[in-house]
C-alpha cells in the first residue's frame, strides 16, 4: 500500500468532467438544429422558376394523377400490380390528392442562360413565392430557391435581387422563404462565404439571421469526398443533402447517368452516413425518365411506356428508401405521386405501433423494473435500440404518419415541436 496519500477523487472527476462539457459544447457545432418541418422532405418537387409551371408545382401537386391516368387508360388496379403495391394506397392517395412536402424553384439548370430568362426567373419566383397558395389546407410546402451555381456569374445578383423584392413585399419577419438549394460546391470554404453573404443580407435586411436554410448538392468528385468537411462547414444551416447524379456521372466521366452504377452507390452512402452524422434529411437524385407520352408512339405503346416509367421511379423511391435517403427528387405530378407512394409503404401503420410499444417496454424495463437491456418479442432490445425507434416515430411525425399528440407522451418530440405540428 502508498504510504502517499492518494489525490481527490471528486477533484479529479471534477476536472475531467469540465474538459469533456468544454469538449461536447465545441463540438456541438457539427449537428444541426433542424425544425420538425425539415424532415417532410420525402419528395422535392424541382420546376422552372417560371410563374404558370411553378404555381402549378405549388399548388397542384398529385391532383392531376387521376386526369394522367384516364389519359393513359390505367386503372389504379393496374397502376398498383404494376408497382407492386397496396391497392389501398393508390385509391387512397387518388382519393384525397397531397402537395409535395417541398417545392424548388430553379434558377439554375432549369433556366435559359440569358438576360431575358434570368429576368423573367426573377419575377416568376417572387411572385409564386409571395402570392401562391403554399399550404391548400393543410400542412405548409417547404419553399425553396435554387440560384446559380458559383461557378456562374449571377449567383447573387439572383438571390439577392430576390431577397431584396421579398422583404419590400412581405417585410423582413415574413419573407416566403425556407430555404436554398445550393448547386455546383466543392469546398467548405465556398459554404463558409454562402452562409457569411447570406447572413450580410439578412443582417442589412432586418432578417432574422440564420432563418434561411440551406441544402447542398453533391454532384462531383470533389464535393463527395469532402461532404464531412462541407457538411461541418454547414451545419448552422443546413436542412438536407441532396444527391445530383447526373453532374455527378458527367464528373466522373461515366459511361451512362446509371442509377445503380457502383460509384453511384458510393456516394449515396457518403451522403446517407454524412447526413445522419450532421442531422439532416439526405434526398436522392431525380429518375430522369418522365412518365409522359411520346408523341412519335401509339396509344397502346405510350400506355405501357407509362407503366414502365412509373414503376422505374417508384422502383428508384423504394431503393433510395432503404439505402436510407428520406427523400427524393420529382419533376412531374406522376413521379410525385409515385415517390410518396414508396414512401408511405414504408411507414405503416402496424411498423409505427411496433416501434411505439418498443419503447413503452424499454421505458418499464428501466424505470420500474430497474433493468437496461431487454427481451421485446424475442430481440435483444437497449438504449441504442430505443434510440434508433424514437428516430423512426420522430420522421413518422414530421410526415403525419403518426399521432404528434403521442409521440409528445412518448418523449419522441418536445413542446414546441408538439407546438409546430398542431399549430398550438
Amino acid at each position: 500500500m502508498s504510504a502517499t496519500p492518494l489525490p481527490s477523487l471528486d477533484a479529479a472527476i471534477a476536472r475531467a468532467d469540465e474538459r469533456r462539457l468544454a469538449l461536447r459544447e465545441r463540438l456541438a457545432g457539427r449537428r444541426a438544429r433542424l425544425p420538425l418541418r425539415f424532415w417532410r422532405q420525402q419528395a422535392h418537387f424541382t420546376t422552372p422558376a417560371e410563374e404558370a409551371m411553378a404555381r402549378k408545382a405549388v399548388e397542384g401537386g398529385t391532383a392531376p394523377m387521376a386526369r394522367i391516368l384516364e389519359r393513359f387508360g390505367v386503372s389504379p388496379a393496374e397502376l398498383a400490380e404494376r408497382l407492386g403495391t397496396d391497392p389501398a394506397l393508390v385509391e387512397g392517395l387518388l382519393a384525397a390528392p397531397r402537395r409535395s412536402p417541398m417545392v424548388m424553384l430553379d434558377a439554375e439548370d432549369a433556366l435559359a442562360l440569358t438576360d431575358e430568362a434570368a429576368a423573367a426567373g426573377r419575377t416568376g419566383a417572387a411572385n409564386v413565392l409571395a402570392e401562391a397558395d403554399w399550404s391548400g389546407g393543410g400542412p405548409r410546402t417547404l419553399r425553396f430557391y435554387r440560384p446559380p451555381g458559383l461557378n456562374l456569374e449571377t449567383t447573387f445578383r439572383e438571390l439577392y435581387t430576390l431577397l431584396w423584392s421579398l422583404v419590400e413585399r412581405c417585410g423582413p419577419d415574413r419573407v416566403p422563404l425556407d430555404g436554398l438549394v445550393i448547386p455546383k460546391v466543392e469546398h467548405p470554404d465556398e459554404v463558409a462565404f454562402v452562409h457569411e453573404s447570406l447572413t450580410e443580407a439578412e443582417r442589412a435586411l432586418g432578417m432574422p439571421v440564420g432563418g434561411i436554410r440551406t441544402a447542398y448538392l453533391v454532384e462531383s468528385g470533389w464535393c463527395a469526398g469532402r461532404l464531412p468537411e462541407v457538411a461541418a462547414a454547414a451545419a448552422d444551416r443546413l436542412c438536407a443533402l441532396i444527391f445530383g447524379l447526373a453532374d455527378y456521372s458527367a464528373d466522373l466521366g461515366l459511361p451512362t447517368i446509371g442509377n445503380t452504377h457502383p460509384l453511384a452507390d458510393w456516394a449515396r452512402a457518403e451522403i446517407v452516413a454524412i447526413a445522419g452524422g450532421v442531422g439532416v434529411p439526405a434526398i436522392d437524385g431525380m429518375t430522369l425518365d418522365y412518365p409522359v407520352a411520346d408523341p412519335a408512339l401509339d396509344a397502346a405503346a405510350n400506355r405501357t411506356r407509362f407503366l414502365d416509367r412509373m414503376a422505374l421511379v417508384h422502383a428508384d423511391a423504394v431503393r433510395a428508401r432503404d439505402f436510407g435517403m428520406l427523400g427524393k427528387w420529382v419533376g412531374h405530378p406522376a413521379q410525385l405521386f409515385g415517390v410518396l407512394l414508396a414512401y408511405e409503404a414504408g411507414f405503416r401503420p402496424e411498423a409505427l405501433e411496433a416501434e411505439a410499444e418498443k419503447l413503452a417496454v424499454y421505458h418499464r424495463s428501466v424505470h420500474e423494473d430497474g433493468k437496461g437491456a431487454t427481451m421485446i418479442g424475442g430481440v435483444m432490445s437497449d438504449r441504442a435500440t430505443d434510440r434508433h425507434a424514437r428516430v423512426v416515430l420522430r420522421q413518422a411525425t414530421a410526415l403525419g404518419r403518426f399521432d404528434p399528440r403521442r409521440a409528445h407522451a412518448l418523449g419522441v418530440i418536445d413542446d414546441t415541436e408538439l407546438a409546430e405540428v398542431t399549430g398550438g
